[in-house]
């Protein structure tokens, strides 16, 4: 448990302190913390895909509380990837990129949790297709960021 403690400890003055130089074990943690955030959007995005598709069939209810939980989690993308990782050998899809136009991976990041809340929104209006729209919307934002940051699978 102490253990446990003290990862979060670490991984929080991380995430305060971008200047600060990790160790390998450190660029671990901080590459396994952001790996979980992104996994948690994706495990809320695929459902939502899948409606818009018509593989599944639509469900405001289901549409707005994964848009709300993608929202809250893309709102911690920025802090998840403050850490720069580049100097250690650890496994990611995380392309240099993000650490030399951290701006532009902040404003990224920012566009998917908006597109997220909006998203949210329509879906409580109960307005199907325009619901199907703003899912659209929101995979487009999660596209522009993999298109300059991430390494293609």
């Amino acid at each position: 448990m102490f253990h446990r403690k003290l990862a979060v400890i670490a991984l929080a003055a991380l995430a305060a302190a971008p200047a600060l130089a990790l160790d390998a074990e450190q660029a671990e943690k901080a590459t396994e913390t952001r790996q979980s955030v992104l996994e948690v959007v994706g495990w809320n995005m695929g459902p939502l895909g899948a409606m818009a598709r018509g593989l599944v069939p639509y469900d405001a209810e289901i549409v707005a509380r994964n848009a709300q939980r993608i929202a809250w989690m893309s709102s911690m993308i920025p802090d998840a990837f403050r850490a720069d990782t580049r100097p250690h050998d650890v496994a990611t899809e995380a392309l240099p990129a993000i650490w030399e136009n951290y701006a532009r991976f902040e404003e990224l990041a920012a566009n998917t949790q908006a597109s997220a809340e909006r998203l949210a929104e329509v879906a409580a209006s109960g307005d199907e297709a325009a619901t199907k729209q703003a899912i659209g919307a929101l995979v487009d934002d999660c596209r522009a960021c993999h298109n300059d940051f991430r390494l293609d699978d």
